[in-house]
């Protein structure tokens, strides 16, 4: 072999090399828009989003003792107690889902444990939390899910929604969505809320699909949606789950040592 066949093999060698590796890379980053799965709430990101409040969003009241501030937030200081409080008392939906908006999201950096056990309806069920905005320029719908991990709020879920027109549109996206993220996601033929049961089987870590009916006679009827979740929560996720389809199960909570500390009698 001569010297420019081994020069010319060893130059291929390190293309495919270097294509492998770059490869490898894609969809290593379980990001959208600037949010990354795993990140904390106290990232920079955070400011820089004018969060929606959903319709349907309500106030809910403190019915039981369990949950007064300064009950289930003891070990906080009194200024935190009540805005952590005021922060998680609008939710929304049957699941109790609590909303992240621009005038509690300095609150809720600070939430890092509650005492009280009966949140989100089910005893030693762990809080979730939503935001929801718009990205800029296109105006995609997105929604940021946080949990409880490892005593502050993380990104344990992104989803967004692409509207589009035809089935050529759909299938563009989703090239572009391979591209990014390479064999992470499942790239699913029928409605995405469809989509979990696959996930679990195949160990994929989110998925891409319709969110609703193709339906051609109107336009603004079709919708596509890409969903990246926390490959740690991929074995919780709860195929039969009605209707929070592909929701992940709740975790038992420990509580700390600041909860059995005793509280004066008001």
């Amino acid at each position: 072999m001569t010297a420019l066949r081994i020069i010319r093999c060893a130059c291929i060698l390190w293309l495919l090399s270097a294509q492998l590796s770059s490869a490898q890379t894609i969809g290593q980053e379980l990001c959208l828009d600037g949010f990354c799965i795993g990140e904390s709430i106290k990232g920079a990101r955070f400011d820089e989003v004018k969060w929606l409040v959903p319709k349907g969003a309500y106030k809910e009241s403190c019915a039981g003792v369990g949950c007064r501030s300064q009950i289930a937030f003891r070990g906080y200081s009194e200024e935190d107690q009540k805005h952590l409080a005021e922060a998680i008392s609008i939710v929304y939906g049957i699941g109790h889902y609590n909303i992240i908006t621009n005038t509690n999201l300095d609150a809720l950096r600070h939430y890092s444990y509650e005492c009280n056990l009966s949140q989100r309806g089910a005893v030693g069920g762990d809080r979730r939390f939503f935001g929801v905005y718009r990205s800029l320029p296109s105006q995609y719908l997105t929604v940021v899910g946080l949990r409880l991990i490892s005593g502050e709020l993380k990104v344990y879920r992104i989803a967004r929604q692409y509207p589009f027109h035809n089935q050529n549109e759909l299938i563009s996206l989703a090239r572009k969505l391979q591209s990014q993220y390479g064999d992470k996601i499942l790239l699913y033929n029928y409605l995405s809320s469809n989509a979990y049961s696959d996930v679990i089987e195949q160990k994929k870590n989110g998925w891409f699909g319709r969110s609703t009916m193709f339906n051609p006679m109107d336009l603004s009827d079709i919708a596509a949606e890409l969903v990246l979740i926390d490959p740690r929560t991929r074995p919780l996720l709860e195929p039969a789950s009605i209707p929070e389809s592909g929701e992940i199960k709740p975790l038992a909570v420990m509580t700390p040592d600041q909860c059995s500390t005793s509280v004066p009698l008001q």
